[in-house]
């Protein structure tokens, strides 16, 4: 695959890279200590079997490194604007988490906890 500039992507580049020192994926995975299936994923450009951007973003620069490039020329080919590769369209849609704030039941339980407490120890104190 090539970028919008017109460059090989990041995943092929990579794995030439990786090839033309030898490196078996395994040997890279040990050196770099990263799974193999997200190294895989990278050569293969599988954006949706990798973890989030920020991760990826670290496996290019470690992976550049072991293989002898400059990791800021490797970052640049990877995918940039529009929606992020890196996560999935149902994943950007979850709703927030409302705050406890906000979610009555838990004012009513807390409340009726506290009643029962008043009860048990004005029932029960000598």
């Amino acid at each position: 695959m090539s970028n919008e500039k017109g460059q090989e992507g990041v995943g092929p580049y990579l794995r030439q890279a990786r090839e033309a020192r030898g490196l078996s994926l395994e040997e890279l995975a040990q050196a770099t200590k990263i799974r193999k299936t997200f190294l895989e994923a990278l050569e293969n450009e599988d954006w949706e079997s990798l973890p989030a951007e920020i991760y990826v973003r670290g496996y290019v620069r470690c992976y550049a490194e072991v293989v002898g490039l400059n990791p800021e020329e490797v970052l640049k080919r990877l995918p940039s604007g529009g929606p992020s590769p890196f996560t999935s369209p149902e994943s950007q849609a979850l709703p927030l988490r409302s705050s406890w704030k906000s979610r009555p039941e838990i004012w009513l339980a807390a409340l009726g906890l506290l009643i029962g407490l008043i009860f048990l120890v004005y029932y029960f104190w000598p």
